[in-house]
């Protein structure tokens, strides 16, 4: 899941370096699906882009090379170690077209109807209001512009057959609902955006399955950045969570058993006349 640009108190994963390899196992695992619905959506060189909640910059970068040298993207997130990491990733690619914005999901500071393009992706699902995000995102874009928003359903990821993996889906669904979070929320997405101004919104989904390398570690990895957030929270205990991790880490190690990423919703449409 991307960093927030939410409070701490909201955000249960790790942020600055300490989530920079399960945020590059994401986009990893993501974008080929999502840089397409880009394409689709009508992305193009020479436009203006907003990526809200950008965490450590992985879509940052990729929106920045598709819009090319004419075009522009601005970054935007909460947590300075998460900006800090972006620079750091757009600076060794040597993009010059980039902007990194220390701010709020509910109130960027951005120029109103001002983007070609705005786009977020996991970033809803941690938010206590995820209405009022795209409601900025709506005021930031100009007149026709397009928005591109991904979320997922913690609730589908697993593995098959089923495995300590699982554990992955009841840990947060608990957290979810102990903290007033929808970590569900992909699956109400297209309502949302469309009750927001984007009456003809379209809709794609699609579930990855984590076959190889790192991209197997990655439920194992979100539930070890969460493990302060879940025993905090009573959901279990310190000793608990050393053996649901070592369980997990043996799934993963296992070939033989399949696993599966969160489903992701992704939903774009163009920014209605009188918004």
């Amino acid at each position: 899941m991307s960093a927030s640009v939410v409070s701490s108190a909201s955000y249960v994963l790790a942020t600055g370096a300490a989530a920079v390899r399960r945020l590059h196992v994401l986009h990893d695992v993501y974008s080929p699906v999502g840089r397409r619905v880009l394409l689709q959506a009508g992305l193009k060189q020479g436009m203006k882009a907003a990526d809200f909640g950008c965490g450590v910059g992985v879509v940052t970068r990729m929106l920045a090379k598709m819009v090319g040298p004419t075009g522009h993207v601005t970054g935007i997130d909460l947590n300075a170690a998460q900006l800090e990491e972006a620079s750091g990733l757009c600076a060794r690619d040597g993009l010059t077209n980039t902007r990194l914005v220390e701010g709020s999901a509910y109130s960027a500071g951005l120029p109103r109807n001002h983007f070609d393009l705005v786009y977020c992706r996991f970033l809803l699902l941690h938010l206590a209001d995820p209405d009022a995000c795209l409601r900025e995102m709506r005021d930031v874009l100009r007149p026709g512009g397009i928005l591109v928003v991904e979320d997922g359903d913690l609730a589908t990821a697993g593995s098959v057959p089923g495995s300590a993996m699982n554990a992955f889906a009841d840990l947060f669904g608990r957290l979810g609902r102990v903290r007033g979070l929808n970590y569900s929320i992909g699956q109400d997405l297209h309502q949302l955006v469309t009750s927001t101004g984007f009456p003809k919104a379209n809709l794609e989904s699609h579930q990855p399955a984590l076959t190889r390398g790192d991209h197997r570690h990655f439920l194992q990895w979100s539930v070890e950045e969460a493990g302060p957030a879940l025993v905090k929270e009573g959901i279990l205990t310190a000793d608990e969570l050393v053996e649901t991790l070592s369980a997990m880490q043996v799934v993963a190690e296992d070939s033989h058993i399949l696993i599966l990423a969160p489903r992701m919703f992704l939903v774009w449409a163009r920014k209605a006349a009188g918004f």
